[in-house]
């Protein structure tokens, strides 16, 4: 059988193998009750204590910046390379080839880092069962490094499929090398656990290369499934995949890079998600995002000689590509991807698309046409590096940071006021991340810095304008994540609308599914009017009224969905038995 020929049979038998298989992973264990016991907050922190605790934020900085190597990186692809083929369903009998000596030696060199750094990190395999091409039973390799904080139950995870393939999805002979794709953020986390375990924080990170993302991202949909089951605390999910090369291919998924040949080092995207309808990007996944961003910009890349420019991005991941990032989303749980600015490939595994094929190397030619002769890397040391880098120093200030605080926002005449409440009060150091709507960014317009105050106050405001705040506690010079957004459309100050007598805003976020603000604005004709705000479906039927009291000035009024409402309902102000104004509200 010509090679051309087999590559469309096994291509078809992994079509069919998809189809056919079981709808999801099953028999989802953790092999080892020690991790097990670790990961559902069941130990002694001083068992895993250091004997000399690195836990400030400049330690952290510093020293991940000096301590991760590109010697390791290159060294760790090496023996990746000559696993010869890493199919998840390839050989697991051989010490030499296969997906199996492959997770073997990953489960070593975690049990090497651990060995030393005072057998801080325990190791495990995450075992399930799924038909991935005719092979049923696999395993993700992790290791967990316990939290410190006997108080504190949050996790976090940082991943990198070590599984590759070739143009057939369930090929187990071909030579894939998969360096890029996805060795890159294998050895990111492996480097990643060797580095960070000599360092104390308060949470519990878990470093874990999965199996079967290229049929199907199997293996985190095993640990998000695994995750919810335990109900674990999982604060936030950093994957990485193609985090190495700096070249752009012919067939590179958009969003992606300007044109094939293009040479980028100096950027990475990130993905992460939020409702396509949402054109304003509000969603935990985007405040992941953008904490990293601001961290990069503020913390890590003045002590870098090159910088990292961090490009965050509208979509979840390229256009008709998905990432282990996903499963942890669909369970809640805040995830984004980090991928290089330019991917040598669409995933389909034609050349000369290098992803899924054999030219997925290290090294790589070129010259114009090629020469035959290697060089540089295709995999670019020093690039990856950077990435792995910025997720250490993210992971790291995360680890050790406060919670997030749950601020009480109220529109004033003047801008609005932010009220840090019980816990958040005693912080007194604060963050506010502020977006607009005019500019239509991604990414905070301005971060402003409050000190020694438990009650904000946002002042010179555009007038007609809607804002997005969120805020950030401080301790210890390092920021918690940020809060949920809250949205506000700033109509000026009173004498800049002596017309004003009556408004009802659009609620905001619209559409939304749990909890959405609207704002009335009433001037003293319309003030103390015995009023209700009504919410009737589209057939008129009334599905909540309520008595409200109206000031003069702006009311801000709450609505929560314990209804469990769904679909395009009507909302209005009723003032002395008369509907004033009504507007429309999608409840998704």
């Amino acid at each position: 059988m010509s090679e051309k020929w087999r590559s469309k049979l096994l291509l078809f038998l992994y079509i069919v193998f998809t189809i056919f298989s079981s709808a999801a992973q099953t028999n989802i264990k953790v092999s080892n009750p020690t991790a097990e016991n670790i990961l559902l907050g069941n130990y002694n922190p001083l068992d895993y204590q250091p004997s000399m605790i690195i836990n400030h934020p400049d330690s952290i900085i510093r020293g991940f910046i000096n301590d991760i190597s590109s010697d390791s990186l290159l060294s760790y692809l090496n023996k990746l390379e000559s696993f010869y083929n890493r199919n998840t369903a390839s050989d697991t009998f051989s010490n030499l080839k296969g997906i199996g000596a492959c997770r073997r030696w990953i489960y070593s060199k975690f049990q090497q880092f651990s060995q030393i750094n005072e057998s801080r990190l325990v190791t495990s395999y995450l075992e399930f069962d799924r038909n991935v091409c005719g092979m049923f039973t696999h395993k993700n390799v992790f290791a967990v490094l316990p939290g410190l904080d006997p108080n504190n139950d949050e996790i976090l995870i940082v991943e990198g499929h070590f599984d590759t393939r070739c143009e057939g999805g369930c090929d187990t002979l071909c030579y894939t090398p998969g360096m890029d794709d996805n060795g890159s953020g294998t050895v990111l986390v492996m480097e990643l656990a060797r580095v960070m375990s000599k360092y104390a924080f308060d949470k519990t990170i878990i470093f874990t290369n999965t199996t079967g993302e290229d049929q199907g991202l199997h293996g985190a949909y095993a640990w998000a499934a695994y995750c919810d089951n335990q109900d674990l605390n999982i604060k936030a999910c950093f994957n990485n995949d193609v985090v190495g090369g700096i070249y752009c291919g012919f067939t590179s998924s958009p969003p992606s890079c300007p044109f094939p040949g293009h040479t980028d080092s100096t950027h990475v995207r990130l993905f992460s998600y939020s409702q396509i309808n949402d054109s304003f990007r509000q969603s935990a996944h985007k405040q992941l995002a953008r904490y990293i961003k601001m961290q990069q910009e503020e913390k890590i890349n003045p002590e870098l000689d090159y910088p990292l420019i961090i490009n965050l991005m509208i979509m979840e991941d390229r256009t008709g590509r998905s990432g282990d990032h996903i499963p942890f989303r669909k369970k809640g749980y805040p995830a984004i991807r980090y991928c290089a600015a330019n991917e040598h490939g669409n995933g389909k595994g034609i050349l000369p698309d290098r992803t899924h094929t054999t030219t997925d190397i290290i090294g790589l030619d070129t010259t114009q046409p090629p020469d035959g002769s290697i060089d540089s890397f295709f995999v670019n040391l020093n690039y990856l590096k950077r990435n792995a880098i910025s997720n250490a120093i993210n992971m790291g200030l995360i680890a050790n940071s406060p919670p997030p605080p749950q601020p009480v926002f109220s529109p004033v005449w003047t801008g609005l006021e932010i009220m840090m409440k019980d816990r958040d009060s005693l912080f007194k150091n604060y963050l506010v991340g502020i977006r607009s709507k005019g500019s239509g960014t991604l990414y905070f317009d301005t971060i402003m810095s409050f000190t020694g105050q438990s009650k904000i106050h946002i002042n010179n405001l555009d007038y007609n304008k809607t804002y997005y705040f969120s805020v950030a506690n401080v301790d210890n010079g390092i920021a918690s994540l940020f809060s949920e957004e809250f949205s506000y459309e700033y109509l000026g100050k009173v004498e800049d609308q002596p017309q004003q007598e009556f408004s009802l805003s659009q609620n905001n976020p619209n559409p939304f599914s749990h909890k959405t603000q609207i704002n009335i604005i009433a001037d003293h004709a319309n003030a103390n009017k015995t009023s209700w705000i009504v919410i009737r479906d589209i057939t008129g039927k009334i599905v909540l009224k309520e008595r409200i009291r109206i000031q003069n000035g702006i009311h801000t009024y709450t609505f929560i969905n314990n209804l469990h409402l769904k679909g395009l309902y009507l909302y209005s102000v009723i003032m002395e038995n008369q509907t004033i104004q009504t507007r429309r509200m999608l409840i998704k």
